[in-house]
């Protein structure tokens, strides 16, 4: 029979865990990145930040509609992720996908009005009105 594991990390330990993640996606290490976050999905499989933070990866290399797939399925988890919606409103933004982008945005602003997800959705809100896509 095979031995069941049980981990249990503190908070701390999370917090390290997504920190290191977040240091090696934005040094571009995207594959450290994706296996810190994939990780810490199996840690945290019903919360919705680990599958956020996957879909940076991917938007970071330019993989749009790939992170899409990730901010799809953190908003299963959790439709009123203030961050999930921002970051899918961002990424649709750069697939020129206006009506997309805006629709996401709106609902980061209306679920975080005053919180860092909500002043990315304002700022990418205005940046929308400010861009012409060709």
């Amino acid at each position: 029979m095979a031995a069941k594991w049980t981990v249990a990390p503190s908070h701390e330990e999370l917090a390290f865990l997504l920190e290191a993640g977040v240091i090696y996606r934005d040094g571009r290490n995207f594959s450290a990145a994706r296996d810190i976050f994939m990780g810490v999905k199996a840690l945290l499989p019903k919360q919705e930040l680990p599958e956020i933070l996957l879909g940076t990866v991917d938007f970071h290399e330019g993989k749009f509609a790939d992170a899409d797939i990730h901010y799809q399925k953190a908003l299963e988890l959790n439709p009123r992720s203030a961050f999930a919606h921002a970051q899918l409103g961002e990424s649709y933004l750069f697939q020129k996908n206006k009506v997309g982008a805006k629709n996401h945005l709106r609902s980061a602003l209306s679920l975080d009005p005053l919180g860092e997800s909500g002043v990315m959705a304002r700022w990418l809100m205005e940046m929308i009105e400010q861009v012409t896509f060709v």
